[in-house]
């Protein structure tokens, strides 16, 4: 999900050849889909749970909603395995705004105990031995607080219609259902059934493998036979209107359905159409979709963002962004989850890039340097912040729009751009096939693991820089003429914060002259580092990072031409000799000393002119003779 990002400037333009029902919003996928600060009520660390002693292997919701009441009733059964002492209870979390009206094991009830905000502990006969599978099922019935913001239940009308959904990232489980709400345990399968007035459907994760009506009531059942964390389950309840559109991936056909308002169908259905070329771009660049067996979908609902609800995104609006960025969830959060709100840059970073690269792969590039340069003024916005999550009790903070979002976001282009793309874009398929990673969950170190291997790069100091470090650099590049075709180029840098030294990064410089252009890459490893460039045409200006690789604010590039310009520098010459060649094409050179003996000297073309190696000739007076296509040339030289 995404933060609140107020510097965006959202650009209304559409490209060329665009469909006419496309709405490209620059910054719509961080800004419009953000959690809002205090959500929750109660937030604890991650991983709180990881002494719970036993594995989720199977969930399944029987839950009665009429969206015209805010009001749940039913069951969840939670089939288990026991890994370790249950003699303490079965730890789970259920809201005390919810009731329990009695919990079941092996069909009999057992005792159970609420307290606090949301601790709810079940005794399990026994206790059963660790290896056995056993389950829970627990009854209950309340109104689900709705809490700060938007909330983990969301209840409104639309055109005089009730609806119903759910919202449960990162801790809102328990506001509406019981169970075990951790991050770092999967449920192998889920069935969610839904009992609700004839009027409404509800849509939710999988396949739906049953909506029937009987006596004024319809159930719509939701297989999902794929690996789930908590948070990706979800139920969407109203009067919805369903169609289908349908991708390629791999080969094999991916439907995309949708459940919408039906007062919005007409305005929506083009928009939706969208997802199918995304299916098809992310697919080629990463793997397959993950979840093929099953669909992808969108689920409209009240609330102005999307929420990469597993198999089916909920979604509050239908910008190309948002599509793309809920879409690029189902690779990077869905299929492989973070296993830490430390590294949430793993979920919303990757999301955030891919809703980017789209910019890339469509629309002819026209809004890919549009994306990259909001971006990076967003992330430079101020001047401090790292990606690294110090802080997982904060709502807010885990969900930063500047730092998880834009900055993960371009932490990954600046990784690409060390890396380069083959090496880059197949680490990124190797952490999803990883076996030990797939369906699973990941740390920065499983990521990282995969990109060191792929580019043979140790990336320790950069991810200390860029990762656990905060600010970004700023770059002073000075370019001066030396002699003709010949520049010296002077990059100095400053940080914006106080916890990195210096950036070392390979930094790309264009040079502009005659009507013609060059970018080098210099590997800047020290502040005020000094390098020799020899372009082939004379240069009159200079720019810094043209195709917007780094994170950087408030840089400057200059040149300076040297007002007599020599054609033969240095003279004297210590070491190597530059002779300039204009627009000539150099056929032959020959030097020798004042009695005429021919000198066996090393040279090289470089740019618009010739580098001799004179460290090898004895002090003296010399002559080098040059023939170009233009004719014969005599230059003397001394070497000290």
């Amino acid at each position: 999900m995404k933060k609140s990002a107020t510097v965006l400037v959202i650009l209304l333009q559409l490209a060329a050849g665009l469909n006419c029902f496309a709405q490209v919003n620059i910054g719509s996928g961080i800004e419009q889909c953000s959690h809002r600060s205090g959500q929750h009520r109660v937030l604890r660390n991650a991983g709180s749970e990881e002494s719970s002693n036993y594995d989720v292997k199977y969930l399944r919701f029987d839950l009665n909603i009429d969206p015209a009441q805010e009001f749940i009733s039913g069951s969840v059964y939670t089939r288990f395995l026991v890994t370790g002492d249950l003699s303490g209870g079965l730890r789970m979390e259920l809201s005390t705004d919810l009731t329990v009206d009695s919990v079941k094991s092996l069909g009999m009830p057992v005792d159970f105990t609420q307290s606090g905000d949301f601790a709810l502990s079940v005794d399990i006969p026994g206790p059963p031995a660790v290896g056995t599978i056993t389950g829970v099922e627990i009854f209950y019935h309340g109104i689900p607080i709705s809490g700060a913001g938007f909330g983990s239940v969301g209840w409104k009308e639309h055109e005089g219609v009730p609806g119903m959904w759910t919202l449960s990232e990162p801790y809102g489980c328990r506001d509406w259902w019981p169970g075990k709400n951790d991050l770092t345990d999967k449920a192998d399968s889920v069935d969610i059934i839904v009992h609700s007035p004839e009027l409404y459907r509800t849509a939710s994760n999988g396949i739906l493998v049953r909506d029937e009506v009987n006596g004024g009531i319809r159930t719509c059942h939701w297989k999902h036979r794929y690996p789930v964390v908590p948070y990706l389950i979800a139920i969407a309840v109203t009067n919805y209107e369903v169609y289908s559109d349908f991708a390629s991936s791999g080969g094999i056909p991916v439907e995309v359905l949708n459940y919408v308002y039906p007062e919005d169908k007409a305005d929506i259905m083009p928009r939706t159409t969208q997802t199918v070329p995304l299916i098809e771009i992310f697919s080629d660049l990463f793997t397959p979709y993950p979840f093929i067996n099953e669909k992808y979908g969108h689920a409209q609902f009240g609330w102005g963002g999307g929420m990469e609800h597993q198999t089916m995104s909920f979604m509050g609006r239908f910008d190309f962004e948002i599509i793309a960025h809920e879409l690029a969830h189902q690779w990077f959060g869905d299929m492989i989850t973070l296993n830490s709100w430390k590294d949430i840059w793993l979920n919303e970073g990757f999301a955030t890039y891919l809703a980017g690269m789209s910019y890339e792969h469509m629309f002819d590039g026209y809004y890919w340097p549009f994306w990259k340069s909001q971006n990076i003024s967003y992330v430079t916005s101020e001047p401090g912040g790292s990606v690294y999550v110090d802080d997982t009790t904060s709502v807010s903070r885990i969900f930063s729009g500047r730092l998880s979002y834009s900055k993960g976001a371009l932490l990954l282009h600046m990784l690409r751009w060390v890396m380069g793309d083959e090496a880059f874009f197949g680490a990124c398929r190797n952490y999803l096939n990883d076996a030990r990673l797939k369906y699973g969950f990941a740390g920065t170190s499983d990521l990282i693991a995969h990109l060191e291997a792929a580019s043979g790069k140790d990336l320790t100091e950069f991810m200390n820089d860029w990762y656990y470090g905060q600010g970004y650099p700023s770059y002073n590049i000075i370019c001066k003429q030396i002699a003709a075709g010949d520049y010296e180029v002077e990059i100095r840098q400053t940080q914006s914060h106080a916890s990195v030294q210096f950036f070392e990064m390979p930094v790309p410089v264009m040079f502009y002259g005659s009507g013609k252009d060059t970018t080098i890459v210099f590997d800047h490893s020290s502040n005020a580092q000094l390098y020799r460039v020899y372009p082939e045409f004379e240069i009159d200006s200079v720019k810094f990072d043209p195709e917007q690789w780094i994170i950087s604010a408030d840089n400057r590039a200059t040149f300076s031409k040297k007002p007599d310009v020599s054609e033969v520098y240095p003279n004297p010459v210590v070491d190597f000799l530059r002779i300039s060649l204009s627009e000539s094409k150099l056929i032959g050179l020959i030097i020798t000393d004042f009695s005429g003996r021919e000198m066996n000297a090393v040279y090289a073309i470089q740019g618009t002119g010739i580098s001799i190696d004179a460290r090898e000739l004895s002090s003296g007076m010399y002559i080098a003779r040059i023939t170009t296509n233009s004719g014969t040339r005599v230059v003397k030289f001394i070497r000290q």
